[in-house]
């Protein structure tokens, strides 16, 4: 009885010394009877994915010890069959989380006493990182997006507020692993200048079924990859895009693509969704405009006039609530004829109303992307200059707006 103590103490000094070494697909075991025999346990593949077969052999080297070893893995519903001398095969199921899982033994000496070792074999569990189409599972709410930037749905603040960008999870496809997504947000104001960005980095995977096991996978993928830690488990699910501070009239591009940081798959540009919003605002804006005009005709032409160079108009926009542009016509009053926005005297200008035919506006509405602030056109003024008879003016002018 002692001797057979100090054999399994023995056996298990040595079998804790090769705990320690490096994953492998095989292991060697030192049997202290009255002879060696060394039991060496071995799988045929150095990784798995779930579903796949494992097969395992277990082979008694120089010894002419009568022993029956079985092998034992950690996975929840994974159990070994015989399917030969010393040959065994197990089925890894569909639900195992990814991980190394060691193989164990039980040994059972000739006289019927049974032994329990840790091997240094493991069987390796891989997860599937195949990139799914982005568009099979992504969409935004509770508003759809445009997928052109000229027709961006327009929304007003408290709509903006509640957009998400939501996971439809149960429409990736089987075996596509955790999903990687940058969502990248850009608030454009409406002279079309970049005046915010927002990036986010989340993850998603296709539900298991079973709110605890998806809570176990989401703790598993946060603590492998750095760059979630942050992830919030509901963001699964959904994200919140968090947009203020926008401008009247803006557009909201929201792109979302695969995370190619992570190496799961080679780069396709072609992959990726992008939504566009336009942000409500007043219907009529306004805008302090300084313009040079000519004057083309005047209806007092003989009462001579030197006109300066100069204008200085408050002029009215009519914004269309859709597409967030502006009418071309818009009215003005102000100064005109001046050489400064407030020299005004005899013979040096007047005051002025303004029906102003804006061609850049027309121009920007077929795609052209001009500074909103810049406009351009043919001006119908009713003139008032200072002592001198008023009149209608036509003239051409290239103006700026503050």
């Amino acid at each position: 009885m002692l001797k057979s103590i100090f054999q399994a103490l023995a056996l298990l000094c040595m079998v804790g010394a090769t705990s320690v070494q490096a994953q492998s697909s095989s292991s060697t075991l030192i049997w202290p009877m009255l002879e060696d025999a060394r039991i060496d346990v071995s799988v045929d593949k150095p990784a798995y994915f779930a579903g796949d077969t494992v097969c395992l052999s277990i082979r008694l080297i120089d010894s002419t010890t009568v022993v029956k070893a079985t092998p034992m893995l950690t996975i929840e519903g994974t159990t070994f069959k015989s399917t030969g001398s010393n040959t065994f095969m197990a089925v890894i199921p569909q639900t195992v989380t990814p991980e190394s899982y060691r193989v164990s033994i039980k040994v059972v000496d000739a006289r019927g006493q049974s032994y329990f070792y840790e091997t240094n074999c493991f069987v390796n569990v891989e997860e599937y990182q195949d990139v799914e189409q982005v568009n099979n599972y992504v969409r935004m709410g509770p508003e759809a997006g445009s997928k052109n930037p000229r027709t961006a749905v327009p929304l007003d603040r408290g709509q903006i507020q509640n957009l998400r960008v939501i996971f439809e999870r149960d429409s990736i496809r089987e075996r596509m692993g955790p999903q990687f997504v940058t969502i990248r947000t850009t608030v454009q104001s409406g002279e079309a200048i970049a005046v915010q960005t927002f990036e986010r980095r989340v993850l998603t995977f296709k539900s298991c079924g079973n709110s605890n096991r998806d809570r176990v996978m989401f703790t598993q993928y946060r603590t492998a990859y750095g760059a979630y830690a942050a992830i919030r488990p509901e963001e699964l699910e959904q994200v919140h895009l968090q947009l203020d501070s926008l401008p009247n009239w803006a557009v909201i591009k929201v792109n979302v693509q695969p995370d190619y940081t992570i190496k799961i798959g080679a780069y396709d540009r072609f992959n990726s969704v992008t939504y566009y919003y336009r942000v409500r605002g007043p219907r009529i804006e306004t805008r302090f405009v300084l313009g040079i005009p000519k004057v083309l005709y005047d209806t007092q032409a003989q009462d001579t006039m030197e006109y300066g160079k100069t204008s200085a108009m408050m002029r009215f926009y009519y914004v269309n609530t859709i597409s967030g542009y502006r009418f071309p016509i818009n009215l003005g009053v102000g100064t005109f004829g001046v050489n400064s926005p407030i020299d005004v005297g005899v013979g040096q200008g007047g005051f002025a109303a303004s029906i102003f035919l804006d061609v850049v506006e027309i121009i920007r509405k077929f795609g052209v992307p001009f500074d909103m602030k810049v406009n351009a056109g043919l001006e119908l003024t009713p003139f008032f200059p200072i002592k001198r008879k008023s009149r209608i003016l036509l003239n051409a002018q290239v103006g700026f707006s503050i």
